[in-house]
């Protein structure tokens, strides 16, 4: 009879889904800030403050056009049946073809509503990045269904790498803008092409199934209009603020954004690609024990991330300083106002995961009708009584609001427990303490 190896522990460890998207991130985040190191010594804030500004545009058309593929498809009963793939990527490579279009022809009348009219040729090129990234296999969204995370691990780090080195190359070579957007465009090729090679089986063919389309549509409707209004809200401040600053201003808020995107990435990853699935497993297996499956299957990292982000958040000034050229270190207080917002979304998209696993799907709709409220009452009467910067601190607090009606739809749901989440604040509260600490020792001992 076969002897079946078993893998060594060691293996094993790493193979595992939370050890792999930490792998994910830790890679993604060395490369985000290697990138930076360099390309702030070669391109100028302007640079940044057009490549943001691109980026925003993307962004938003995109979120707003997303009815929940992925979330679809690992949700579905029959996520894994070939017909129902077909259809979600004619769907979806439909999408993308649209936006491509629609962002070249609207990417004049955009450049003169931001007054900056030298950027329509920009906001055109940045478009292609709709219909690249529909070119690829959904086969990442089935790999998160069935808890098989490390060619997906494997896919993001690749494409990032290519994206990284592209980046740098151009911009020693064309020291402008073009050097970022570029590399945008061969990333996204990349993970297109790589997403197939790497998962064998994941061709999909053209296909359409009116009844399929309707059960998409009345499962991601809400998700997108949750999507729209999250969008617009986190970028409004980007584009309110591409017309108040210049360019050179507004690329180092740009770059304190990116920053700040180091734990945004850990915050997007793990809830999507470890605590939905397990949250789906649970309810299936025993819809009764999703407290238990909510708290303690995430206590300890949540608990270290929100140190780190505590820490992350006081030690913004060292960080700039230590990263940066003088000429970037005033984007140390838009990442401490920034920041705050990634430290809170950590619990609020375990939370969002769990709420839509136990059917509670509107809490996304009206947890943006939160963000919404709160950035009309609070963010104009700050824009009003303290500039720019007041609406900057109003975009940073914007998920607290959104913590407290989270804490709201979990009792509702039964699942809330106030120890446990006060011991989550706690964590950040500390963080941000060791963090002040951390920051003066900086300057008194290592800056001069």
């Amino acid at each position: 009879m076969a002897t079946v190896l078993e893998h060594p522990p060691w293996r094993r460890a790493i193979q595992s889904g939370v050890s792999l998207v930490v792998i994910t991130i830790v890679a993604s985040n060395v490369l985000r800030i290697a990138s930076t190191l360099i390309l702030t010594r070669v391109l100028s804030p302007v640079d940044f403050g057009v490549a943001g500004l691109t980026g925003a545009i993307l962004n938003i058309l995109l979120m707003i056009s997303d009815v929940g593929f992925g979330v679809y498809i690992v949700r579905h009963s029959q996520g894994d049946d070939p017909r129902l793939l077909d259809v979600i990527w004619t769907l979806r490579l439909l999408r993308g073809a649209v936006l491509t279009l629609a962002m070249a022809a609207c990417a004049e009348p955009l450049a003169m509503l931001l007054g900056k009219p030298a950027l329509t040729i920009a906001i055109a090129v940045t478009g292609i990045n709709f219909v690249l990234d529909a070119c690829s296999s959904l086969a990442p969204f089935s790999a998160v269904r069935e808890e098989r995370l490390f060619m997906l691990s494997m896919l993001d780090i690749a494409s990032a790498v290519t994206q990284t080195v592209t980046g740098i190359v151009l911009a020693i070579a064309l020291h402008s803008y073009w050097a970022i957007i570029f590399a945008g465009l061969v990333g996204a090729t990349i993970k297109a092409v790589l997403s197939y090679a790497l998962f064998p089986g994941s061709l999909r063919r053209f296909a359409f199934d009116r009844h399929e389309v309707g059960e998409l549509w009345h499962f991601g409707r809400t998700i997108a209009g949750a999507n729209t209004i999250q969008v617009l809200l986190s970028n409004v401040d980007k584009i309110a603020l591409s017309r108040i600053f210049p360019l050179s201003l507004f690329g180092l808020y740009s770059l304190a954004a990116n920053l700040s995107g180091v734990a945004s990435g850990f915050t997007t990853l793990y809830p999507s690609r470890i605590l939905l699935p397990a949250f789906a497993r649970a309810y299936r297996e025993d819809p009764g024990s999703m407290a238990h499956a909510y708290y303690d299957s995430r206590r300890t990292l949540t608990l270290l991330y929100m140190i780190a982000m505590g820490g992350f958040i006081s030690m913004a000034p060292a960080v700039v300083n230590l990263l940066y050229d003088p000429r970037y270190q005033a984007a140390a207080t838009y990442l401490q106002l920034l920041a705050l917002a990634p430290a809170m979304t950590m619990n609020i998209y375990a939370a969002r995961e769990v709420l839509i696993v136990v059917g509670r799907v509107q809490a996304l709709l009206y947890g943006n009708l939160v963000r919404l409220t709160w950035l009309i009452v609070v963010g104009t009467s700050a824009f009003l009584a303290f500039g720019p910067m007041g609406l900057v601190g109003a975009v940073g607090c914007i998920e607290v609001p959104v913590q407290v009606y989270c804490w709201h739809e979990l009792r509702r749901a039964g699942l809330f427990r106030a120890g446990q989440e006060a011991l989550i604040i706690g964590a950040l509260a500390f963080g941000a303490v060791l963090g002040l600490i951390g920051d003066k020792l900086y300057f008194m001992l290592i800056a001069g």
